[in-house]
């Protein structure tokens, strides 16, 4: 940086460091979008294991289901890919809790 000695000079290093944060904001800003455009898939899948979250329910009968899904399925699953044994047993616990209550509500109605 060059000694600034009047005013016109200081106005013209005001302008150039200006654009010089413009630039380097333009930079971060594609950077940040790029860093989003790859987690996207990551994103989605968080958000869809988040919809099968459930009320963690005291029922034993639910207890039970999940437990025997757990044995079942990972056992059934051992030569499968990590995203099959991360996603399907989610989703066939949530499953088996929905069905579960649906039919407890059935009994008590």
């Amino acid at each position: 940086m060059n000694k600034i000695s009047n005013y016109e000079e200081l106005v013209a290093e005001r302008k150039n460091l200006e654009a010089n944060l413009r630039s380097q904001k333009a930079y971060l800003n594609g950077k940040i979008s790029a860093i989003k455009e790859k987690f996207e898939p990551i994103s989605k899948i968080i958000a869809f294991i988040g919809g099968f979250k459930s009320n963690p329910g005291s029922s034993l009968l639910k207890v039970g289901s999940s437990v025997g899904i757990e044995l079942l399925v990972r056992q059934k699953l051992a030569k499968a890919g990590w995203l099959a044994k991360l996603v399907l047993p989610f989703i066939l616990k949530f499953t088996a809790a929905k069905t579960i209550d649906k039919v407890q509500e059935k009994i008590a109605n």
